[in-house]
């Protein structure tokens, strides 16, 4: 249960610090010549995951480690 909670986190500050890199792993691959995230796409991501982070910590860290 920990690990998970380790690579959970891990996953979602790296989601935080480079958005682009889980668009290309989904969707870059598909789409032939240069292709780019969309701004919007990107603050989303960011925001998204900020948010999955608070709600991890705040429901989940506490059951672990109790």
């Amino acid at each position: 249960m920990v690990v998970f909670a380790i690579l959970f986190m891990l996953l979602a500050i790296l989601n935080i610090f480079f958005p682009a890199m889980g668009w290309y792993m989904r969707y870059g691959w598909m789409v032939k010549g240069d292709s780019e995230p969309s701004d919007a796409y990107l603050i989303m991501s960011r925001i998204s995951s900020v948010i999955v982070l608070i709600v991890f910590l705040i429901f989940f860290v506490p059951l672990i480690f109790s």
